[in-house]
C-alpha cells in the first residue's frame, strides 16, 4: 500500500493548533491504501472511527499490492492492487466510496478497473465513467489551496461478504529533487492482512538505501541487465489496534522507506536553490525591519518583537501546487499580503533575523504524528513542517515557531518538541534534535482564597496561571471563544467542584499576549459544600481533584507508548478560613507520592483560623513506555485517592 508524500505537500498542511491535555486531540493521521474507502481525502481509515479494541475488525484486506519501477529519468510509475473482504456493517460504511488521489500538474492516474464480488457469485463491474474528479476537502483551521484532486466513486450493493477488487496507475512525471527518489510503502493499514507486496524496481547501478519499521522480513533482489528490483512480503498480521493517546496509525503499522539521496548536504543544497531568489528583503521590508528593531535596546528584544509580528501578524494560509509544495513564497511577498504557511513563516523570520545580524536558518521538522526522521536516510520528503533556528553565541541552536500565533517565543508547540530535524544552514545540512521541556515548563499555578461559613456555604476566588503547553491551548481557545462559550467553560469548572456552585464573576487576562502568561480569575459559591451533622463539619480540601487521570490509566496494560505530547506540572495553593469557632478534630498528614513518572506531594497548615493547602503534581507525559505504565497507573490512582481523601473535620 503506497503513501506518497508528494500527493499531498505536507510542508504545510498540519493545522497550527496542536492542543494539550485531555481538553482536545487532533486525530492520528493512518495511511490506508492509496485509493481511499469512506470518502476520506487522506486514507480509508485516518478519520474514519476506528473499530473498539474489543470489537470485531471491519475489513480483511485478502491482498494488498504495490508494483513501483523508478526510470532512468526518475519518472515514478507505480501501479496497485487491492482486495478488501467486508466483514459487517462497519466495513460497508467504511467503504462505501472509493478515492483515489493525484496531482493536476504533476501526476496522471489510470483506474484499470473496480469490482464488487458478492457472496452469492454474482459480480459488479463498476462504470468507470462515473468517477467525478472533486478537489480535496478544505481545513479551515489550516487553509490550504492546492492542485491536489480525487477522484471519487460510490459502491453500491456492499454486503458482508463482498469482496472489492480495484487496481489502478499512477505516474509521476518528475520528482521535485531533480535525479534523486524517495518512496515508502504501508503494508496493509489497520485492517488484519493474508498478503502485502511492495516491489520496487531502480535502473541499474542505482544508488539508494532503505529502512524498516515493525517488521524484519529483508527483500528479495533480483538483479537483471537494466534494472534491479526488490520485493519484499509480508504475510497473515493480525488487526493493529492504536490505543488511545497512543502512537497513531503511521507509526505503528510496519512499513519501510526507501531514499536515493546520498547525504542530508544534499537535501540542503536543493533547498538553497529553491529558496535563493525569495529570502532578501526588498526596500519597503528592510525599513520596516529597522522599524521593528529600533523599538528595543538589546539583541535579545529586537528577536522577540520580530517574532511577536511574524507570529501575530503573518496570517496561515498556504498556496501548494507542485514544487511550490516545497518552495517558500517571497519574503516581500509574504510581508505585503500578510499570510503565508510554515515554510513562508520560517523564510519570513528567518530573514528579518539575519538582517539585524542574527545568524537564522529554517528548519524541516516531522510533527508527532508521523514518523521520526531517520538521520541515516537523508530526503526532504520525511517533514510536513518547517521552523526557524537560531543560533546562539554559545553555537547551540534555539528553535522558534512562528506559525503558532499562540506560542511565546522560546517555547515551542508540542508537535514540536522531541523530533529530529534538519536544519538548512547556507547549504549545509545539519541534523539536531528539538528539545522536550521539563514539566516545570507547561504549568498551571492556581491560588484560592475561600471560607466556609456556619451553614457549610462556601465562597471562592481563584486566580490561576498558565505557562507553556497550557498557555498556548488557553490562547487558543480564548481567541476562538464568544464570551458566551467562555462563561459555560467556566461555569463547568466550578460545578466540577460542587454541583450546586453558583459562577459570581471572571474575566481573562493576556489573552492577546505572547510575552506574558495566561491568566483566569474565578468566583463563585456553594450551598452546603462542607458535610455538616450536629456541631461536626467535613471540608474537603483541595477543591480541585484529578479524576481524569484515572481514565487515562484505565486499561491494565499497554502494547504502545502513552503520549501527553509534553511534560507537566501543577501547583496549587488553597487559603481557607473557617470561622473563629471551629476547632480542628482532625487534619491529614502531608503526603510524598514519587516514582520514575512523576510525583505528588501535599501538606497542610492552620494559622489563625485559615488552613493553608499546598500541593504539587508533576509528570514525565511527554512518552510513558509500556515498561512505565504500571508506575503511572500507580502515581495517577494513588494522587486521585489522596486527593479525595483529604477530609478536615471541625467541631464547632
Amino acid at each position: 500500500m503506497k503513501k506518497f508524500f508528494e500527493k499531498f505537500n505536507l510542508f504545510s498542511f498540519i493545522s497550527v493548533f496542536i492542543l494539550p491535555f485531555i481538553l482536545l486531540f487532533i486525530p492520528p493521521f493512518t495511511p490506508a491504501s492509496s485509493a481511499y474507502g469512506a470518502g476520506n481525502a487522506f486514507g480509508a481509515e485516518s478519520f474514519v472511527k476506528p473499530d473498539k479494541p474489543s470489537s470485531r475488525p471491519s475489513s480483511l484486506i485478502l491482498l494488498d499490492y504495490t508494483d513501483e519501477m523508478i526510470k532512468k529519468n526518475f519518472e515514478d510509475v507505480t501501479v496497485e492492487r487491492e482486495i478488501i473482504k467486508i466483514l459487517n456493517k462497519k466495513g460497508i460504511k467504511k467503504y462505501s466510496d472509493l478515492s483515489f488521489p493525484f496531482s493536476k500538474k504533476n501526476q496522471k492516474l489510470k483506474i484499470y478497473y473496480i469490482k464488487i464480488y458478492q457472496p452469492n457469485g454474482n459480480h459488479i463491474n463498476i462504470d468507470l465513467k462515473g468517477l467525478k474528479t472533486v478537489t480535496a476537502p478544505f481545513n479551515p483551521e489550516a487553509p490550504i489551496f492546492s492542485n491536489q484532486l480525487l477522484k471519487t466513486v460510490r459502491l453500491p450493493g456492499l454486503v458482508k461478504g463482498s469482496k472489492i477488487d480495484y487496481k489502478y496507475k499512477t505516474v509521476t512525471l518528475k520528482p521535485y529533487m531533480k535525479n534523486n527518489f524517495f518512496t515508502e510503502d504501508y503494508f496493509g493499514g489497520l485492517s488484519p492482512l493474508k498478503k502485502s507486496v511492495y516491489k520496487l524496481t531502480v535502473p541499474k547501478g542505482a544508488y539508494y538505501k532503505y529502512a524498516e519499521y515493525g517488521f524484519k522480513g529483508k527483500p528479495k533482489i533480483i538483479k537483471g541487465a537494466k534494472n534491479t528490483t526488490l520485493i519484499w512480503t509480508l504475510w497473515n498480521r493480525k488487526k493493529i489496534v492504536p490505543e488511545k493517546m497512543g502512537p497513531g496509525g503511521s507509526l505503528i503499522i510496519p512499513h519501510l522507506t526507501v531514499s536515493s539521496v546520498k547525504s542530508w548536504n544534499k537535501v540542503a543544497s536543493w533547498y538553497k536553490r529553491l529558496t535563493k531568489d525569495v529570502i532578501k528583503p526588498g526596500r519597503e521590508l528592510s525599513s520596516y525591519i529597522n522599524k521593528l528593531a529600533s523599538l528595543k535596546k538589546t539583541k535579545s528584544e529586537k528577536i522577540k518583537e520580530i517574532y511577536n509580528f511574524a507570529a501575530k501578524k503573518i496570517r496561515y494560509v498556504g498556496y501548494e501546487f507542485g514544487i511550490d509544495g516545497y518552495k517558500p513564497s517571497n519574503v516581500n511577498t509574504i510581508f505585503k499580503n500578510r499570510f503565508g504557511d510554515c515554510k513562508d513563516h520560517a523564510t519570513l523570520f528567518s530573514s528579518m533575523l539575519r538582517q539585524i545580524g542574527v545568524k537564522a536558518y529554517p528548519v524541516l521538522i516531522p510533527t508527532s504524528e508521523i514518523p521520526d526522521m531517520n538521520p541515516e536516510i537523508p530526503t526532504p520528503f520525511v517533514f510536513d513542517h518547517e521552523i526557524t533556528a537560531i543560533r546562539l553565541k554559545s553555537g547551540k541552536f534555539l528553535f522558534a515557531d512562528t506559525t503558532s500565533n499562540v506560542t511565546t517565543f522560546g517555547d515551542l508547540p508540542p508537535m514540536d518538541q522531541g523530533r529530529n530535524v534538519l536544519i538548512l544552514a547556507n547549504g549545509i545540512g545539519i541534523t539536531a534534535k528539538t528539545p522536550v521541556y521539563p514539566p516545570s515548563k507547561n504549568n498551571i499555578y492556581t491560588k484560592e482564597y475561600a471560607s466556609v461559613s456556619d451553614s457549610g456555604a462556601l465562597k471562592a476566588s481563584s486566580v490561576i496561571v498558565y505557562t507553556g503547553a497550557y498557555d498556548m491551548y488557553k490562547r487558543y481557545i480564548y481567541s476562538v471563544s464568544s464570551k458566551r462559550k467562555k462563561k459555560t467553560a467556566v461555569l463547568n469548572e466550578v460545578m466540577n467542584i460542587s454541583p450546586e456552585a453558583k459562577l459570581t464573576g471572571f474575566s481573562f487576562k493576556n489573552g492577546n499576549s505572547l510575552t506574558k502568561p495566561f491568566i483566569e480569575k474565578i468566583s463563585f459559591s456553594a450551598v452546603g459544600y462542607a458535610g455538616k451533622k450536629g456541631n461536626t463539619v467535613l471540608i474537603r480540601i483541595p477543591l480541585r481533584t484529578k479524576n481524569e487521570l484515572s481514565k487515562i490509566t484505565a486499561p491494565n496494560r499497554r502494547k504502545y507508548y502513552l503520549k501527553f505530547g509534553y511534560n507537566f506540572s501543577e501547583k496549587s495553593t488553597v487559603y481557607l478560613k473557617v470561622p473563629e469557632n471551629y476547632k480542628p478534630v482532625f487534619i491529614p498528614k502531608s503526603i510524598k507520592i514519587q516514582n520514575i513518572v512523576g510525583q505528588f506531594k501535599a501538606g497542610y497548615k492552620i494559622k489563625n483560623n485559615i488552613i493553608i493547602f499546598n500541593s504539587y503534581f508533576s509528570v514525565n507525559g511527554y512518552k510513558i513506555s509500556p515498561e512505565n505504565y504500571s508506575a503511572a497507573k500507580k502515581l495517577f490512582n494513588e494522587t486521585i485517592k489522596a486527593l479525595n481523601g483529604q477530609v478536615l473535620i471541625f467541631h464547632g
